[in-house]
Parts: C-alpha cells; sequence; structure tokens
C-alpha cells in the first residue's frame, strides 16, 4: 500500500496569496466510480505556479434492487487530491494525484442520529450494521463488484490542458483536454488500470463586483478496465453550473449543480444512471498570509444517483517558490 502524509505535504507545498477563480473543483465521489475520470471546472485567473490539497470525506448507504441487478454501497470512502499547476499567459498544463481510502466509516451514527432530528427517511441505514464496509453489484447472479475490507492506495494520476480563447476582466472562457493515466489499482478499487480522456468547454462571467455565474459541459471517455469493464457507456456526458456572490469581503458563497450521464449501460440502478447533485461552499480568502481555504458538502439533488453526503476542505496557494 502507498501512504501518504497529507499535513506534511500540505506544509511543504503551501505558500503565498490567494488566486481568484471560478467554480468548485469536485466530482461525483461515488466510491465504485472513482476509477473512472470525470473532470471539473478549473478556471484559476492567475499566472505561474498554483498547487491544492483538497480532502473529501464520503458517507454512502445505498440499496437497491431492480430486474437482474442487485446494488449495496455501504462505506466511509476518503479520498485526497493533490493538485499542482502552472499556467503562462492563455495555457495552463495541470495534474493531479489522488489517495483513496475505504473504510467502515466513523460517521454513520451521526448521519441516524441526524436524519431522526429531522424525520428525514432512513433508507436502510438503521437495518444495517453500523460502521462497516459492505460493497456489491451483482448482475444476471455475477458479481460484478465485491468489497468488505478496507483498503488504500494512490488512485489514477490525472492531466489537464486547459486554453484560453478568451480572457479578461469580467471573465474568461476556455477548452481543455484531460487525460487520467493508469496509475491506481484494480485490486483496491483506486484504478481502472486504463487510459481515460475527457474535452470540455468552460465559460465563466462577472455579473457584477460581487456576483459571477460559470459553467462547464464536456464529454468523459472512460478506458476499458477496471471491474465495469464490459458495462462501461462509450462516453459519460458531464455539466457543471453554479454561481458565486461575494458575502464579505474574505468570504464568498457558491452554489453549483453538478450532473453526469449513466457511467453503465442497460442498467436500471440510480448509482449508475443520470446523476444531479448540488455542491454548497464558502471560500475564505486573505485570512491567513499564504493559502486560502474552501469548505464545502453535496448533497443528492436526484436521491440515490450520488453518494448520501460529501464533506470537503481545500487548501491553496500560488506562486510558490
Amino acid at each position: 500500500m502507498h501512504r501518504i502524509s497529507i499535513a506534511g505535504l500540505a506544509a511543504c507545498l503551501l505558500s503565498q496569496a490567494h488566486a481568484a477563480s471560478f467554480g468548485l473543483n469536485t466530482r461525483d465521489q461515488n466510491p465504485m466510480l472513482q476509477a473512472y475520470y470525470l473532470p471539473s471546472i478549473d478556471m484559476q485567473q492567475h499566472e505561474g505556479w498554483h498547487v491544492s490539497h483538497s480532502v473529501y470525506v464520503t458517507n454512502t448507504f445505498q440499496q437497491e434492487s431492480r430486474g437482474n441487478e442487485n446494488l449495496i454501497i455501504d462505506v466511509e470512502n476518503y479520498r485526497y487530491d493533490l493538485s499542482l499547476a502552472y499556467q503562462t499567459k492563455n495555457w495552463r498544463v495541470s495534474t493531479k494525484l489522488p489517495f483513496i481510502a475505504n473504510e467502515g466509516g466513523s460517521f454513520d451514527d451521526l448521519i441516524e442520529d441526524w436524519h431522526d432530528f429531522f424525520g428525514l427517511p432512513e433508507g436502510g441505514r438503521n437495518s444495517n450494521p453500523n460502521d462497516q464496509i459492505n460493497m456489491s453489484y451483482t448482475r444476471n447472479g455475477n458479481t460484478i463488484f465485491q468489497q468488505n475490507q478496507s483498503n488504500s492506495d494512490i488512485g489514477d494520476i490525472a492531466l489537464a490542458f486547459n486554453y484560453r480563447l478568451s480572457h479578461d476582466e469580467h471573465g474568461s472562457t476556455e477548452i481543455g483536454l484531460g487525460l487520467e493515466l493508469p496509475s491506481g489499482s484494480i485490486d483496491s478499487h483506486s484504478g481502472n488500470e486504463a487510459i481515460d480522456i475527457a474535452f470540455w468547454f468552460g465559460k465563466a462571467r462577472k455579473l457584477s463586483e460581487h456576483a459571477a455565474f460559470y459553467g462547464l459541459f464536456g464529454v468523459s471517455i472512460p478506458g476499458k478496465g477496471g471491474p465495469f469493464e464490459d458495462y462501461l457507456k462509450d462516453h459519460i456526458w458531464l455539466g457543471q453550473f453554479g454561481g458565486e456572490y461575494n458575502l464579505y469581503p474574505d468570504i464568498t458563497g457558491i452554489l453549483q449543480l453538478d450532473m453526469h450521464s449513466a457511467t453503465l449501460r442497460n442498467t436500471e440502478l440510480k448509482a449508475f444512471g443520470n446523476s444531479v447533485q448540488m455542491q454548497f461552499a464558502l471560500q475564505f480568502s486573505n485570512w491567513f498570509d499564504n493559502f486560502h481555504i474552501d469548505l464545502f458538502f453535496s448533497e443528492d439533488i436526484s436521491v440515490k444517483t450520488a453518494p448520501d453526503i460529501t464533506f470537503g476542505l481545500r487548501l491553496s496557494s500560488v506562486d510558490f517558490k
């Protein structure tokens, strides 16, 4: 197994001041689908180097049985992304190295109490043991995906190339090409051991001194690998659309809609169908001399098409030495 000291990396790489940006760089954290490339909006307004450290904690309980398919996802997933980018004039080159871990979890009791307090449906949570891993997908009696032990490993490294078509003080328009390389492992469910390719178009526009709107539309072409190799769609359409508003001089609120088309062919399960989720975020800039902070969480707006809830934290800096 590969081990990463998140605190150590953060201490070594953070420096200098915050760069302006549009959008929340995140994705569907379905633990069964993290081996496949889903690019995200990442429109930075800076020159030189940029580094960020993102930590996601996703708690999922989902049980479906339709036709010849049976699915259960009961897991707490942890993901750390180290992102490094360099921008000069209209070009931006970036790389992202993920570290993925699946555990029994520690938030099951808290989420059940939350549901009880607000009268929300449990969806079967309270009838299954807490803090245990149980992920399984069967089709036509064949087991396609199975995991019931904790694991952690390096994921697939992504490379992205962005080109600005236009850029001024009011916003920007860009196109992008991304590749996800087979550095992860099928055995640890951290990679599909194939090359994924993606193309996208992004646009951001300031509506006023305090408000901005942005969007990304693209397509991912997953490589034929991983446990779902025989069932993958040839392409996955994706979109991210959102707005941000400057609540205070150093605090910005973000509301973002994330969508993608079905990942598997001939499935009736929501977990592998068209997905819609909402991201809620606060960005804190200039609170510290050398970095800014994003705090965010997501909810599955179209129920069961994405994990129940994902919490995220990002530390970013630019122009480090």
